[in-house]
């Protein structure tokens, strides 16, 4: 199938706000997971995360896979966590922040980012998809 012929991209690019500038961001989506909306984890608290996400269109849903995307080949997402979304508002015409809690905790998602925030002194996001959950009708 042809790039033409692709129902959703597989990149997703928007601008994340930095103090004076905007910096830009691609977000490569493994093959299987074109639907699924990119983001950046930009912060991690005890009970859950924020991810920066295009505002177009807005993530709605309550239930998400948090799939965390290492690495430059292909985007292969290693460790998941299933999340809550809790809040989120726009940050510009372009860019939403999206409050997210872990439905239960010490995931490997979650394990890895408390690890990795650990270790790092500079400012270093990790790429991710959000798969919709469908929760089941009482």
């Amino acid at each position: 199938m042809s790039i033409d012929q692709r129902r959703f991209p597989r990149v997703e690019f928007f601008l994340v706000p930095d103090e004076h500038e905007q910096l830009p961001v691609w977000v490569i989506k493994p093959e299987g997971l074109a639907d699924a909306r990119g983001g950046v984890v930009v912060n991690l608290s005890e009970a859950g995360l924020q991810v920066l996400a295009a505002a177009d269109p807005p993530l709605d849903a309550q239930h998400y896979e948090l799939r965390l995307l290492l690495g430059e080949d292909e985007g292969v997402p290693l460790f998941s966590a299933e999340v809550r979304r809790v809040w989120n508002r726009p940050l510009s015409q372009l860019v939403q922040l999206v409050g997210f809690e872990f439905a239960s905790p010490n995931s490997q998602a979650e394990e890895f980012l408390l690890a990795q925030t650990a270790q790092i002194t500079a400012r270093k996001w990790v790429r991710c998809v959000l798969v919709e959950r469908m929760t089941a009708l009482a």
